[in-house]
């Protein structure tokens, strides 16, 4: 066999073998494309919720496509988006009402889901002894996702998200800097 069809035959498989992982990754995220519709029928601002769910769905393929501690966290950073952006749409639809006028109920439940998302992202970190590569790409993943439903008020809804989010990390995180007692044996 000459060295050009080796170097072709080499060229055909690699490039098979990365449409095959791309064709996974993209299976991977694949229930995004069915949260984000459903997310953008529920809010007040569907380009916003469009748009951040294309974001969440290319940065989930990209992770997943390149493997290591980065498509290890994009399961735990969804699924701990979930939680913002369930308690963002249903408070979405909720207002509260008293003497002095109504107050829209998006952007404490923007600040409590960040904070719930922000331990799971943590605890799942803590667990698995995660590199900074999974806290980025879950923390991105998490935001994202929580952000489909915290842009029902605009900037403040994702704000509260990210300052939640980022309280939700700080104890873990400081269990992580505390040193460990020295053994006695």
């Amino acid at each position: 066999m000459a060295s050009t069809d080796l170097a072709a035959l080499e060229r055909r498989a690699r490039r098979g073998y990365e449409l095959a992982r791309v064709r996974q990754a993209l299976l991977g995220v694949a229930p995004l494309l069915f949260i984000v519709p459903l997310a953008a029928c529920m809010t007040h601002r569907p380009g916003a919720t469009v748009a951040l769910g294309v974001g969440a769905f290319a940065l989930g393929a990209i992770l997943l496509w390149y493997g290591r501690d980065p498509q290890k966290a994009v399961l735990p950073g969804v699924a701990a988006g979930l939680v913002p952006l369930t308690m963002a749409l249903c408070a979405n639809h909720m207002h509260y009402c008293g003497p002095d006028g109504c107050t829209s109920l998006c952007v404490p439940a923007c600040t409590v889901g960040g904070v719930l998302a922000g331990l799971v992202v943590a605890w799942v970190g803590q667990k698995r002894r995660a590199g900074p590569w999974y806290w980025l790409s879950a923390g991105a993943l998490a935001l994202l996702t929580g952000a489909m439903g915290c842009s029902c008020i605009g900037y403040g809804g994702i704000v509260g998200l990210g300052v939640g989010f980022g309280v939700g990390l700080v104890p873990i995180l400081l269990s992580r800097r505390r040193p460990e007692p020295p053994n006695p044996a």
